[in-house]
């Protein structure tokens, strides 16, 4: 039986209604990493109708014993007849009342989630407040740099700088009187409860797609030097894997073929973690997103010894006319208080579980991130390019003195590296300073140029990344005016011998200025 209460008191019971305890069409919805919702209209016969205030009075709705929501109502509509059409929402949105002032991190992950939670403490009223609850969202190097020089809500920072960048779930959970907040990996654990065609399973609906399946990884950390300064690549995991630069999923490969990619990761600087974090990426390239959304009877309704689904929990659906029989990630529930056999149930699985004993090793796939991602991995791409460019310029470089080069190699190489900078950064406009640059809507490769010193500034992966400041350029002599005296070459060769610059030659501070532009690619330079 599905219960709802406004401040502790009772609201809504199906045995109740003819005493004032009744509401109509009460729908719940709760969903992974939201903060769900609970719609209901309420008549002016119930008995605390009058005492219901927005965004204070705490609502909340029970299974038999076992609370399912709480939260706030955000706002009711009331109709002629004096009906209130209430929309309540969860309580993750608690996290939106609070601003986290600006900061600067360094730490683990549970460290700044422990921030998070005390920051919101500290500025929210009791019922408001979490205490810090499990953290098994973790690190690979057990060190994250993270900053905001803006006010921000506790919410979008948690999303933003731990979920959207390492994963998990959060999860609001009662024990003691208290309420915790987890940051966890896995959210619920594997139901006992079968949803079986023929049996409780009432209708099935499917989306599958395989469009960013990769079974090769080749994964690369932060640029090396040697000790003169100078680069020599980035870190690879060939010296602790046995010689290759890869890592490969045989069973991925057996069912989709070869398929390789190549990931960076700048903030990694030792092999060994390099190679778990590519390990833990490659999972990710051989999951076959499959959701699907499922009319099911709960047959814990039916019996009470029946293990009730809960969010978050891994179901087994069996389905012969489907082929289905599988374990699936419950990602989304919504209850029909009033007919509970209309009740939805979406379920998330990735391709791991095909592949995996470990049930409780599948994760819910994470669109968001990937669309994220995939941004990312393009703008790198581009940069990849442009960098092979200044490799194969500077070996051209290396056969001439060391002062000068070719004013039409130059002109080639300046065509190309602008080509490959435009695919990369999207001038968006000026603002006027640093702390006016765009809070949320970025986007990897805007670019933002700053009124009050000039310089250029382009939002990354890891936040906003300084590219220029205006130089002053007066000093230096325009190409037109360097004379080009051919009784001052040494040869044919086209090389000067003296103080002036043949005219088809370029200075090479001009060229390494160039060269700078395209390090800046790369996150190498700043």
């Amino acid at each position: 039986m599905y219960t709802i209460h406004a401040d502790g008191k009772v609201m809504y019971a199906p045995n109740l209604v003819n005493e004032g305890y009744g509401v109509l069409s009460p729908k719940l919805t709760v969903e992974l990493n939201k903060a769900g919702s609970l719609e209901y209209i309420l008549p002016p016969n119930n008995v605390i109708y009058d005492n219901v205030k927005k965004l204070k009075t705490i609502i909340t709705a029970y299974q038999d014993d076992d609370e399912i929501f709480r939260g706030r109502v955000l706002h009711d509509d009331g109709d002629f007849y004096r009906k209130k059409k209430v929309y309540c929402e969860g309580e993750l949105s608690f996290l939106l009342d609070s601003q986290q002032r600006p900061y600067t991190f360094q730490g683990d992950v549970p460290e700044l989630f422990r921030k998070y939670v005390e920051g919101h403490n500290a500025r929210v009223d009791p019922e408001k407040q979490f205490e810090v609850g499990e953290v098994t969202v973790t690190d690979p190097n057990n060190y994250i740099n993270r900053e905001n020089k803006n006010y921000a809500k506790t919410l979008d920072e948690i999303n933003e700088n731990l979920i959207d960048t390492h994963g998990g779930y959060l999860r609001v959970r009662s024990s003691g009187g208290k309420r915790y907040l987890d940051l966890v990996e896995e959210y619920g654990s594997i139901n006992s409860q079968v949803i079986e065609f023929g049996k409780n399973l009432l209708d099935i609906s499917e989306y599958i797609t395989a469009e960013d399946v990769f079974t090769v990884l080749i994964p690369l950390g932060a640029e090396q030097q040697d000790e003169d300064g100078n680069s020599i690549g980035r870190l690879d995991i060939t010296s602790v894997n046995d010689g290759k630069d890869y890592i490969e999923d045989e069973t991925a490969i057996a069912l989709f073929g070869r398929i390789e990619k190549t990931e960076i990761w700048e903030d990694v600087t030792i092999a060994s973690n390099l190679l778990t974090r590519g390990k833990e990426y490659l999972k990710k390239g051989i999951e076959m997103a499959v959701t699907l959304t499922i009319k099911a009877v709960d047959l814990h309704l039916l019996d009470v010894n029946t293990e009730r689904i809960r969010l978050g929990d891994m179901v087994r659906v069996v389905s012969v006319p489907h082929k289905l029989d599988k374990y699936f990630l419950c990602s989304k529930i919504v209850y029909d208080l009033v007919n509970p056999d209309k009740t939805e149930f979406t379920f998330g699985i990735t391709f791991s579980t095909m592949t995996e004993k470990q049930i409780n090793s599948v994760k819910a796939a994470q669109s968001t991130a990937s669309s994220a991602q995939n941004s990312a991995n393009s703008a790198q791409d581009s940069a990849n390019q442009a960098n092979q460019a200044v490799e194969k310029v500077e070996i051209v470089i290396s056969q001439m003195p060391t002062d000068y080069v070719k004013t039409s190699t130059f002109e080639d190489y300046k065509k190309e590296v602008d080509k490959k900078i435009s695919t990369v950064y999207r001038y968006k406009g000026s603002v006027a300073n640093y702390a006016a640059l765009p809070i949320v809507n970025r986007e990897v490769g805007d670019t933002y140029n700053l009124l009050d010193n000039g310089a250029n500034y382009a939002w990354t992966d890891s936040g906003w990344d300084k590219l220029s400041e205006t130089i002053d350029l007066s000093g230096y002599a325009e190409k037109d005016d360097v004379p080009a005296k051919v009784s001052d070459l040494e040869n044919d060769s086209g090389y000067m011998t003296g103080t002036e610059v043949a005219a088809g030659y370029v200075d090479k501070d001009t060229y390494n200025a160039l060269v700078k532009r395209v390090r800046i690619l790369e996150g190498g330079e700043t």
